[in-house]
């Protein structure tokens, strides 16, 4: 019996020490900054659809932020806007658009103080901006209004001192976008110009680098997956979506589930509409951005949108 109970012994260690020094994967991680349009990610985090999976979401407190932790590959996916992802493929040659999250109608405005109620009222003003995309919008706004940059005065603000510095009387305009427009508005801010006048123009997208998609294929298609999930719950359930959406904006649920209207959601079919083909229809909207970007030589040169996109994920999702 001993002498069985020894060969046992003998057969089983090898085993249970493999087992003991086997490392954990490594989490994939993903980061994004707190804006309404990567909502339904942090929803589908919120309904548990991820809690399967190897995966650590975080959350930044600007996108600046998200950006350098792309760069330094501390994250492996992202939510970023498209001017952005297009600015970072000049930093990282291999950054994969993977699919398009939500298309701004009306969710990005050009906020005034009052008594300041059209754009040509703007006219030699102090207008705040933020990163890129805030000052890709002013560009637009100005644009639609037959005005040039150089007609108003921008001030640079960081995220975090943006809506402090309008309250202030610091800027007579600010480009808002959620939580910052809805709290704006509530207390008395203008609405001067919105995205829902140049739609299909700015858009949120999800970007990885292409030597990831292997080493974490699982957890990104789950993701991609739990985007759809997290927009189903939204259209399924939509007073309880805005409930936990305002809770974590901290905005009250009734003026943001108002702002989401002017959010157009592209779930799994609308992105196969835009990103699939020979020439995806996408490239009408990152045209444009491009060559804002050259213009003020945030980028060095142009690309093919083709080059841009891995629908790989996307291809699968549907399976």
């Amino acid at each position: 019996m001993k002498h069985i109970v020894k060969i046992i012994a003998i057969t089983l260690l090898p085993l249970l020490l493999a087992s003991c020094d086997k490392t954990p994967a490594p989490p994939m991680l993903f980061g994004a900054s707190v804006r309404a349009g990567f909502e339904p990610v942090y929803l589908a985090r919120e309904q548990g659809y991820f809690s399967a999976l190897n995966l650590r979401i975080s959350e930044y407190a600007s996108a600046a932020e998200v950006k350098q932790a792309l760069r330094d590959h501390t994250l492996h996916m992202a939510a970023i806007t498209l001017d952005e992802a297009l600015q970072l493929s000049r930093d990282i040659p291999d950054l994969k658009i993977v699919l398009l999250l939500d298309a701004s109608n009306g969710a990005d405005a050009l906020l005034a103080q009052p008594g300041i109620g059209n754009m040509q009222q703007l006219q030699g003003r102090r207008v705040g901006v933020g990163a890129a995309p805030a000052a890709y919008f002013l560009s637009l706004a100005l644009k639609s209004a037959g005005m040039q940059s150089g007609q108003v005065e921008t001030i640079p603000l960081p995220a975090e001192e943006q809506e402090a510095a309008f309250r202030a009387h610091k800027v007579d305009a600010l480009v808002a976008t959620e939580p910052q427009r809805t709290r704006l508005l509530e207390s008395g801010a203008q609405l001067v110009f919105d995205s829902a006048r140049v739609p299909g123009k700015l858009l949120d997208v999800l970007v990885v680098r292409d030597d990831d998609i292997g080493k974490f294929h699982h957890e990104m298609l789950e993701l991609v997956r739990g985007w759809q999930r997290g927009l189903d719950y939204l259209h399924a359930q939509p007073d309880k979506a805005a409930q936990a959406m305002a809770a974590h904006e901290k905005v009250a649920p009734e003026p943001l589930a108002k702002a989401m209207q002017g959010i157009e959601w592209l779930d799994l079919q609308r992105n196969r509409d835009l990103l699939l083909g020979e020439q995806p229809a996408v490239g009408a909207s990152v045209e444009p951005v491009q060559r804002y970007l050259l213009e003020r030589r945030l980028i060095n040169m142009g690309a093919d949108a083709s080059t841009l996109l891995d629908t790989t994920l996307l291809d699968e999702a549907k399976r």
